[in-house]
């Protein structure tokens, strides 16, 4: 997916030189974020950031869905809908227990997805980023809402 999101300059790519394809360096960046997260944290507070991660980032997929895309992938309204309120219950249960059990992997994750929401938002303002789109050909056909 990583590789994906790279091709469509949804996210900064740098191959720091490396030789070969998009999804060899997303492989190479997936195994140092592994060896980061397993310098810092157990196992327990991987799985509780990746539990946090997931949640939200289906909570957010599914809103997506419901809010741009119902009529096109001709979705019922109730099935995400009440996926979302799935994801929150299950969030907001798995949260209140991490508060009260290890608050600090809840921090990092709060902190973790702001600098991702800041991180984002500059880099899809960047030049950089604009040059990259115009200079792209139109082989592929583009969605966008």
């Amino acid at each position: 997916m990583l590789a994906m999101l790279t091709e469509m300059k949804l996210v900064p790519h740098s191959h720091f030189g490396m030789p070969g394809s998009i999804q060899k360096y997303t492989l190479v960046y997936t195994v140092v974020l592994g060896l980061i997260l397993t310098a810092f944290f157990d196992l327990s507070r991987i799985a509780a950031l990746g539990i946090i991660f997931y949640l939200i980032m289906d909570i957010a997929l599914h809103w997506r869905v419901l809010r741009y895309l119902r009529e096109e992938v001709k979705a019922s309204i109730w099935v995400p809908s009440m996926a979302i309120v799935m994801d929150l219950l299950a969030l907001g249960g798995f949260v209140w227990v991490k508060l009260n059990s290890d608050p600090f992997v809840i921090g990092v994750a709060v902190a973790t997805m702001i600098v991702i929401a800041v991180a984002a938002q500059v880099f899809l303002k960047s030049s950089a980023r604009r040059e990259a789109v115009e200079n792209e050909s139109d082989e592929a056909p583009t969605h966008r809402h």
